[in-house]
């Protein structure tokens, strides 16, 4: 009997000790100065998203991704998006950044944002010139109210704010259109 209250004893001893030393004497955490460190960095970042069909829709390369960790949001530079459209018709994306917001449906794309590809059964590519454009992923649609420039061939359009319809492989610009055709 007396073994088993010792026992006894030494198991209810063992139990205080463990709650003194998980929930008592535990050490405060320590400064959390890990908020000016990013979540994650990655160097040489190479992306692909695949269809429903098993097609690379997306390709993404940039030199650096950076995680905000309380944000959540991802710093991307020296950015490049090949976007294979359902028509079969591939555009090239390139900025000097982008940021992609918690979620990643879209894509933020910022500083000498160009957009290049052969529309429709044009022989010559067309190439979009804007500060920033937006990229929704998921519905395939890219917008930007900066200025754009838009050039094919000769012909140079440029407006303020576009809209374009990815799966459509439609393109329209917004407001103070005007254009310089030359033969």
């Amino acid at each position: 009997m007396i073994a088993r209250l010792v026992l006894l004893a030494g198991f209810v001893a063992l139990v205080a000790a463990l709650v003194q030393w998980r929930v008592v004497d535990r050490e405060p955490a320590a400064d959390r100065g890990d908020e000016a460190n990013p979540g994650y960095f990655l160097t040489g970042v190479d992306l692909q998203e695949f269809g429903v069909d098993g097609k690379l829709r997306i390709g993404l390369q940039s030199i650096s991704a950076n995680q905000d960790p309380v944000s959540g949001v991802v710093r991307l530079s020296e950015v490049a998006v090949d976007y294979h459209a359902p028509t079969g018709q591939t555009w090239k994306l390139t900025s000097d950044e982008a940021r992609v917001p918690q979620g990643g449906s879209t894509v933020e794309f910022e500083g000498d944002v160009l957009l290049k590809g052969r529309p429709g059964g044009e022989p010559q590519a067309a190439e979009l010139h804007t500060p920033r454009l937006t990229l929704d992923t998921v519905n395939e649609v890219a917008d930007t109210r900066s200025p754009v420039e838009l050039a094919f061939g000769t012909h140079r359009l440029r407006g303020l704010g576009m809209h374009a319809d990815l799966k459509a492989g439609m393109l329209r610009l917004e407001s103070d259109v005007n254009g310089q055709f030359t033969p």
